[in-house]
């Protein structure tokens, strides 16, 4: 995943929302989140089809998340897929398989390419930065937090032109009452009205706009980069509720997905 939009608050009455953007190759082939891994059946994310892993998973019973954004490694070079022995997709299902609050207790994080992972419930949020060289950990503050795949980087165009807006509009719904798209109030709308703007592009090819909350980007020889679906979570200390499209353009295109 590229861009994690979370809005934490311990003291409200929806503690925990999310909105997070899938950006990946077209023509990697994935599955729509749902009860995926046998020996982790509580489980429900989407899967990637190559690795077997996911970018994001829940853990209904704990009403517990885990995100996964690839990271950039602290000398600048490419983490380029396959250069590393284990994959990252597996991190965010290790993560909610833990019973304490370390997600990587016991992992060597040297096995994977640079990672983000958010491992967040009602109570706490934290990112776990690997740059290839330092594992970083930040609880995230009260409020709207952007992470993208430099981390907590509030440089990054991104952050300052969309944080501001999702924090305006911070939904906090009463979710045992709370129905369908309504449960993330005007987000949905913003991450439309994202999808019909100006995409960004990729760091390696021209144009766009680097503030695009939704990328595309046409690398030649039919490659296609692009967001190839956006997550939307809210949850409290009693309930899950999980939103999901393929199409961000199409407000009709949200399913809600039964956990």
């Amino acid at each position: 995943m590229c861009t994690v939009i979370v809005g934490f608050d311990p003291g409200a009455r929806t503690p925990l929302v999310i909105a997070a953007i899938r950006d990946e190759m077209r023509s990697r082939p994935w599955d729509w989140p749902a009860r995926h891994w046998p020996e982790r059946p509580e489980l429900v994310g989407g899967r990637d089809r190559l690795a077997g892993g996911t970018w994001l998973a829940v853990d209904p019973r704990r009403e517990r998340v885990a995100a996964l954004l690839n990271g950039w490694p602290w000398d600048g070079r490419m983490p380029w897929e396959g250069s590393y022995p284990a994959s990252r997709g597996d991190l965010p299902l290790k993560a909610l398989a833990t019973q304490n609050r370390d997600p990587l207790a016991g992992e060597d994080p040297t096995g994977y390419a640079p990672f983000h992972l958010l491992d967040a419930d009602a109570h706490r949020a934290a990112l776990y930065s690997w740059d290839g060289r330092c594992l970083d950990t930040r609880a995230l503050p009260r409020g709207v937090t952007t992470i993208v795949n430099t981390g907590l980087d509030a440089e990054d165009p991104r952050v300052d032109r969309h944080t501001p807006e999702f924090a305006r509009t911070r939904p906090d719904p009463d979710l045992a009452t709370a129905e369908g798209l309504g449960v993330w109030g005007e987000w949905p709308d913003l991450i439309t009205e994202a999808a019909r703007s100006e995409p960004r592009s990729a760091g390696t090819t021209p144009g766009g706009d680097p503030s695009g909350l939704i990328a595309h980007a046409e690398l030649g020889d039919g490659l296609v980069w692009a967001t190839g679906s956006v997550t939307l979570i809210a949850l409290d200390r009693d309930t899950v509720r999980y939103a999901f499209t393929e199409d961000p353009a199409d407000p009709d295109a949200w399913r809600m997905i039964e956990v």
